[in-house]
């Protein structure tokens, strides 16, 4: 299935992804690459940890180190969680238990429920119509973007004449509660705290960010949801009102899927979900690329351990594949699952993520005037470096 998205959207997505530098054809280069990608396959293979220095963290604890020498230094400021004992190897596809009952079932109504499916299609036929003539009178290609998706063409809608729920492809969701949406635009015009979503003291006490993350995961489990990972928060509070802003991934095996991307491809998949919460209850929901049934789960490999990353990350650092500054510190270092697109199936890879805050990065650039890698995964089981912008 390809979902549609707006114009504007497709200018961000259309930017591209930065993957690992590619070797050029000059043989020093190749050669060079050669050899950072046989002392990480020699790192890997080592049944004893070569620590040179380093010794492995307690779950949860702080690290602060420098990796490499001279003007190429990768400055590491993290949490660093300990490994599950078992990290598999997950292929998903589209949930086909999103029927009409399970629908109502997570629409909750409150009144008489009216299917809405042909309408509401009929109102997206109309826009992308719409689309389209603007397109010819400007004498220009399409303006509508299609987005890769596991699902297929499935699509549900009902209400109850105020909430809204509708199931999409099997693996979109959205939801939203008009009455508590409107609410919600008046309390957003208020400057919005971003919450320190590290810190467990940073969200408002009466009603917490755990509050909010019960009362989502309540109304999310005629779906199979059990858990997700929150990745940023916004908090509003106006007389005596307070509500979130969230934004999350999936849980799987006790790992979250990857969420930190500058940039977006059109021809992957990015699981994820916002929400508008408050004590009153939810305004909106919605759930891209979200719902999924396991097909397999198989474990192909040990994780590289803490240790070994970072001998591993040594290597690309002195080798120049990864270009860092001591003053551009990361802040995040976890092991998340990144997600493959294969056909109508999603595979979930383990995959080490470090990364700082784009906002940081972008501060830093234009502070130092020279731009270094900010985001960067590398295979938890191979150690290849696939990806760093």
């Amino acid at each position: 299935m390809k979902i549609l998205i707006p114009f504007f959207m497709s200018l961000i997505l259309l930017t591209g992804c930065q993957k690992a530098p590619e070797a050029a054809n000059d043989d020093e280069i190749l050669r060079a690459k050669g050899n950072v990608e046989s002392t990480v396959e020699d790192i890997v293979k080592e049944e004893t940890e070569t620590a040179s220095g380093i010794s492995e963290v307690k779950d949860g604890e702080m690290v602060d180190l420098v990796i490499g020498d001279g003007e190429n230094r990768m400055k590491i400021e993290a949490e660093i969680k300990a490994v599950p004992e078992t990290v598999n190897i997950f292929t998903a596809q589209a949930d086909s238990d999103l029927n009409e009952e399970k629908l109502r079932e997570f629409l909750e109504p409150q009144g008489t429920v009216e299917d809405i499916t042909q309408k509401m299609l009929d109102e997206m036929a109309a826009e992308e119509e719409r689309v389209r003539k603007i397109d010819e009178e400007l004498g220009q290609e399409s303006s509508i973007v299609y987005t890769a998706s596991i699902g297929d063409d499935s699509y549900i809608a009902l209400t109850d004449g105020n909430r809204k729920a509708i199931f999409s492809g099997k693996v979109h969701v959205t939801y939203e509660d008009t009455q508590l949406r409107d609410k919600y635009l008046t309390i957003v015009q208020q400057d919005a705290q971003e919450l320190n979503i590290k810190d467990p003291e940073a969200d408002a006490a009466a009603f917490s960010l755990q509050d909010a993350k019960e009362i989502l995961l309540k109304k999310c489990s005629p779906l199979g949801i059990e858990d997700v990972f929150i990745n940023r928060a916004y908090c509003y509070e106006k007389d005596g009102f307070t509500g979130y802003e969230v934004w999350f991934v999936p849980v799987m095996g006790g790992i979250n899927i990857a969420y930190s991307f500058g940039q977006h491809d059109i021809e992957r998949i990015y699981p994820n979900g916002s929400a508008w919460i408050s004590a009153e209850g939810i305004a909106s929901i919605n759930l891209y690329e979200f719902c999924m049934e396991q097909v397999s789960a198989k474990k192909e490999g040990e994780v590289i351990s803490w240790d070994k990353l970072q001998e591993i990350l040594k290597a690309y650092v002195e080798d120049g594949s990864l270009q860092c500054r001591e003053w551009a510190p990361f802040t995040t270092v976890e092991l998340v699952y990144y997600p493959e697109l294969t056909g109508d199936k999603a595979r979930f890879v383990p995959m080490w993520n470090l990364h700082m805050e784009l906002r940081d990065h972008i501060d830093y650039v234009v502070e130092h005037d020279e731009d270094t890698v900010w985001n960067i995964y590398i295979d938890g089981i191979t150690g290849e470096l696939i990806e760093a912008e």
